[in-house]
């Protein structure tokens, strides 16, 4: 228990859980005898919206914010203030080895989408999470504990893995050629998804004799019509779908599915399955048709030709991007199938002096035949009960003025139904194509007016580059910086807010800005001024994390050579390409971020440039990459610097860029400066 002053008053929800842990009893003793950096840690967990947790002391005891909790109802309350071995016993080989390595001090941890499997909800649970583990140091510089900063990402990842096998599905209809081979056909490709599909059957009426699995052959508990049944077989908790389709259920295609026990089955979990159920049920249909013009090919010619005209058509529909594309498709099949001369897809509502046309030539919900009006006729393309547009068809003059025959119409109707899903799938990529190009574009050129041109310095060449992530059409807080104090002194800075939004932008905006002011009169050191800017970023309402790198290089010497003195805020370490030498990073013991505790001890460190030397600062997107560790990107970087020996600065920043190539994971930002070794003067900024 604590009074009303004590850690938990910033709680929030949790307030009551962290009062009625026995405190004293735990690993981490009596609140009164907490440390200035487990409180200090403490106040930060409550202060954000992100689900953090604390790993405190030796044990790594867990003392978490509201978000964290929600995160993983299965361990709240009862895993506050206990040892993370007993409330992570299920991922403690993973995790162990991580956070430990964060406590003997080798530094920050990061692990982006990892496969965790969590009792969250009474099960093990399948879940992905991007998380960083950070050191939280006392007032000796002591490490006394971890501080864990997650993010939940297990609904993206699922996404990704579900849309992919829903993509493979789609292409059936390209390659199967007859009902009965449904299951030959789509089995291996839904057997390419174990994760969300350990054990499926596909059951076809009238298919060849064939080795079913056993497990997934029993029947289920009751009929299957049009909803997902449940139950159990051999195979444990299972599910019994019918393929959509217009026969009756007992003649469609039947998807058993043996579920994972590391999902919960949910609306998620079930509406996947409905959406494997409908493409399968999309490529029966299709090789139904197919079926039915083979079944007709000892009609006439012009019928034989027709049929095999639709079937064309609809294995090409899938593959039109754009309307303009879907309107050729389907002019080149209306041509063959019903002698039109042309085709037009009109979208939205009928116009009302088409109306009438529309009436009469009759829709895919009309009567099974219906007269052409002066040569042209209309049909509806709805998919479900939203109406896209029509299609339009037009014969020439006189070649049109009868009855619409069944046959005919039995053609129009499928044209239209397929092409109206074509429509709404082409539409759909065209919006979200330039929604991304259009929202990607305004980020990109808002980030860039954040960031200015560097001055033009006697005596050193500066290039400076930003990238935007391929993934992202959003703000981001990457950010570079150029300028000459009141002495005269060139500072360099790089600098890294956490997020991809609005709020990054702000902040990095809010952090540039405030740097430049503290650093102006250029009587502070590098770590001086982010001492001071770390002090200052509470009192200004920033709660977000950042990092970064200031130097500060001096006035040339008689032999071009400068001084460098610089100060990390967690960031990668200054990349130095000397000539005749080696390229190196300019790697110091790691520094806290700015933002995380206000009264971190700031260091300079100090290195002499000669002329003809290029210094490279860098945000990490130039050398993260998902599933690679750092020492991996930074030793490519070092290497790549090799090759570019004598370069200067823009071709530096030019080739490294090239190295990377067009899509990256995360920001980069770039700033580099070369000595040149010129004497105009004393370094000061040119115009």
């Amino acid at each position: 228990m604590t009074g009303s002053g004590g850690p938990f008053a910033a709680a929030g929800e949790l307030r009551g859980a962290y009062d009625a842990v026995d405190w004293a009893s735990s690993p981490v003793g009596s609140p009164e005898t907490w440390s200035t950096a487990l409180r200090t840690a403490l106040s930060l967990a409550f202060a954000t919206t992100f689900p953090v947790t604390l790993l405190w002391g030796p044990r790594f005891v867990l003392l978490y914010n509201g978000a964290y909790a929600r995160m993983l109802p299965g361990k709240h309350p009862w895993g506050l203030g206990r040892p993370c071995a007993e409330v992570f016993g299920e991922i403690w080989d993973q995790i162990q080895p991580l956070m430990q390595g964060v406590l003997d001090g080798r530094g920050a941890v990061r692990m982006v989408d990892q496969e965790l499997y969590i009792d969250r909800r009474g099960f093990s649970e399948e879940g992905y999470f991007d998380y960083c583990y950070s050191p939280v140091t006392g007032d000796d510089g002591t490490i006394e504990g971890v501080l864990d900063i997650a993010v939940d990402t297990t609904q993206q990842v699922l996404e990704r893995r579900r849309t992919a096998l829903l993509r493979r599905l789609a292409d059936l209809p390209a390659v199967l050629r007859s009902t009965h081979d449904l299951a030959r056909v789509a089995l291996p490709v839904l057997r390419t998804d174990p994760a969300d599909l350990p054990l499926v059957e596909l059951l076809v009426p009238g298919e060849a004799a064939r080795r079913v699995d056993p497990r997934l052959a029993v029947p289920p508990p009751r009929p299957v019509e049009d909803a997902v049944v449940l139950g159990t077989s051999p195979a444990g908790r299972t599910a019994w779908l019918r393929v959509p389709g217009v026969a009756v259920p007992a003649e469609r295609p039947l998807l058993v599915v043996g579920l994972s026990t590391g999902l919960a089955e949910d609306e998620h979990y079930l509406g996947f399955l409905w959406q494997v159920a409908a493409a399968l049920g999309n490529a029966h249909a299709v090789a139904s048709a197919a079926e039915a013009a083979h079944a007709r090919a000892d009609l006439q010619g012009a019928q034989v030709r027709r049929l095999v005209g639709l079937v064309r058509v609809l294995q090409e529909l899938p593959e039109a991007t754009d309307v303009e594309q879907l309107e050729r498709v389907v002019a080149r099949g209306a041509a063959r199938l019903l002698g039109a001369r042309g085709a037009q897809v009109s979208l939205g509502a009928p116009r009302a002096e088409d109306a009438a046309t529309a009436q009469t030539a009759g829709s895919i919900q009309g009567a099974a035949s219906a007269g052409v009006a002066e040569g042209r006729g209309a049909v509806h393309l709805d998919v479900g009960d939203r109406h896209l547009g029509e299609l339009q068809l037009v014969w020439g003059e006189g070649q049109r003025q009868t009855k619409v025959t069944e046959e005919e119409q039995a053609v129009l109707s499928v044209l239209a139904s397929s092409t109206a899903q074509a429509l709404d799938r082409a539409a759909a990529r065209e919006a979200e194509r330039r929604a991304t190009e259009a929202v990607r574009a305004i980020a990109e050129e808002l980030q860039r007016s954040l960031l200015t041109e560097p001055p033009r310095v006697r005596g050193l060449d500066l290039a400076v580059r930003y990238v935007p992530a391929a993934e992202h059409a959003q703000v981001g807080g990457d950010w570079y910086d150029a300028f000459t104090t009141a002495t005269g002194a060139l500072q360099l800075v790089i600098g890294d807010v956490t997020g991809h939004d609005q709020r990054a932008a702000a902040a990095m905006g809010q952090l540039r800005n405030l740097l430049r002011g503290i650093a102006h009169s250029g009587q502070r050191s590098p770590a001086q001024v982010l001492a001071e800017l770390d002090a200052a970023l509470p009192h200004l309402g920033v709660t977000s994390l950042a990092t970064a790198v200031l130097g500060s290089l001096s006035a040339p010497e008689a032999d071009g050579s400068r001084e460098l003195v610089w100060s990390s805020a967690g960031h990668l370490p200054p990349l130095l390409l000397e000539p005749g030498s080696a390229p190196r990073l300019l790697e110091e013991p790691s520094e806290l971020l700015l933002g995380l505790q206000a009264a971190t001890r700031r260091t300079d460190h100090r290195t002499r440039l000669p002329a003809g030397a290029t210094v490279l600062l860098y945000t990490d997107g130039l050398v993260e990459r998902r599933g690679v560790d750092l020492s991996l990107g930074l030793a490519w970087l070092t290497k790549a610097a090799a090759d570019l020996e004598g370069a200067s600065p823009d071709e530096v920043c030019d080739g490294l860029l090239d190295l990377v190539g067009g899509r990256v994971d995360d920001d980069i930002a770039l700033l580099a400066v070369r000595l040149s070794g010129e004497q105009h003067g004393p370094g000061g900024v040119v115009g």
